[in-house]
């Protein structure tokens, strides 16, 4: 984007809501850097065919993304999912994914990200030390990072994929959810 103006305030924060079978499904995000510029800073969300697979299938899959449009040294970033939902999430991640479940009257859904490894392979100039791995509670999986160094285009994931309980092949919303960041961008 070309035209970004300085935010004197230095932080942004924005929220999407999104529909489940399982309960409303809250994406925020909260930045906080001393160079944020208006109109830079966007958090989206699409439907998107995933990549699975032979056999495997769900119902729905929604990517969201935050992504910052030029150079940033980011203070601290919070991107949170939570989902209002009676029943409780499990934790179902894997290698590179960091992952939660929820399971309601025949109706399965999933959310993941990519794990603290996963970014400092994506993203070379992150340390470890920079990356709390991704908290979760009962209703909600967060993201936070702290104290970046200069980043040029950053974004980062969450990945959303609803299907039926029990699963038609076993797994499909959890490798719907094991998606690689450049496939998501691509959606977008």
């Amino acid at each position: 984007m070309t035209g970004c103006g300085f935010i004197d305030l230095r932080s942004f924060l924005d929220k999407i809501t999104l529909e489940t079978g399982v309960g409303q499904v809250s994406a925020i995000s909260s930045i906080r850097a001393s160079n944020l510029t208006e109109g830079c800073i966007s958090l989206k969300s699409i439907n998107f065919e995933p990549r699975l697979p032979p056999g495997g299938s769900v119902r729905n899959c929604t990517a969201v993304l935050l992504s910052i449009d030029g150079s940033i040294e980011i203070q601290s970033l919070q991107l949170e999912l939570s989902i209002a939902s009676k029943a409780l999430g499990s934790s179902c991640t894997g290698q590179y994914l960091d992952a939660q479940e929820w399971s309601d009257q025949g109706k399965l859904v999933v959310i993941g990200t990519e794990d603290s490894e996963a970014l400092v392979y994506r993203i070379p100039k992150l340390r470890e030390e920079n990356i709390v791995i991704v908290d979760f509670t009962r209703h909600s999986l967060t993201l936070k990072l702290k104290d970046l160094p200069k980043l040029t285009r950053p974004s980062f994931h969450f990945i959303i994929a609803e299907n039926d309980d029990p699963e038609p092949v076993d797994d499909s919303a959890w490798f719907a959810v094991d998606q690689n960041h450049d496939y998501i961008l691509e959606q977008f």
